[in-house]
């Protein structure tokens, strides 16, 4: 005969088997919690930061007929929409899965980064042993020329599904053989370091800091007052 303590234990322990599965269901395909390490991305994101991170697009198929329709009169959600449309086209020349009975109309993983100034979450390309996760801002888009602040890059073209990616902290120092010339200091290692990212790489979009609750918000795109990036 079973007690009413143990009857309880068995419907809760039913209750989390049932529950779990779909849980990381989500956190593998949707949505994840990810933690901001270092100060690259000061002052917008902090170290310690906890970030909500979209991991794909849902139902794309409704987006596409979103960015297909030119019915807005905003001239900035007409430049995302033909940057939306630019980035599909590129993408589908490298073989991802544009449009087809199944992604085309459930869910696209990665996400389609359409918009500079988005906030990414990746895995590192210069890390070989064990994986590091690193949150930068977009700068440019795949097949964008972009220009890089670092003596090793000047006038990019980012490839066919990559992005370039930086970090927002940038500080300036006095050249010390030239006490009147200010140069940039990078606290941030990122595109201007390793080139442009695969978006292979890429984990999803950082849409919210979700702790600490004084810092709950969403993460707005900010963009270089100067474009940084155009299309050939």
């Amino acid at each position: 005969m079973t007690t009413p303590s143990s009857s309880r234990l068995v419907q809760t322990l039913t209750s989390l088997a049932l529950t779990i599965p779909p849980l990381i269901f989500i956190r593998d395909n949707f949505y994840s919690l990810y933690r901001v390490q270092g100060s690259s991305m000061e002052p917008s994101l902090q170290d310690g930061d906890i970030l909500l991170v979209r991991k794909a697009d849902f139902f794309p198929s409704n987006q596409w007929k979103k960015w297909t329709s030119q019915s807005s009169d905003d001239e900035r959600e007409i430049q995302e929409n033909q940057n939306a449309l630019r980035v599909i086209a590129l993408d589908a020349q490298s073989d991802r899965p544009i449009g087809d009975t199944i992604t085309g109309y459930t869910f696209l993983h990665p996400p389609t980064i359409h918009v500079p100034g988005s906030v990414v979450v990746f895995r590192a390309p210069d890390t070989e042993k064990y994986p590091e996760y690193r949150v930068k801002r977009v700068v440019g888009l795949g097949g964008q020329i972009v220009i890089s602040g670092s003596s090793w890059f000047k006038n990019e073209k980012v490839p066919t599904f990559g992005l370039w990616v930086e970090g927002d902290n940038q500080e300036e120092e006095i050249d010390e053989s030239n006490q009147n010339e200010v140069v940039e200091a990078v606290a941030s290692i990122d595109s201007r370091t390793y080139g442009a990212i695969s978006k292979n790489l890429v984990v999803g979009v950082a849409e919210r800091v979700v702790w600490p609750p004084s810092r709950w918000g969403l993460i707005p795109c900010i963009t270089s007052p100067v474009p940084r990036a155009w299309w050939p």
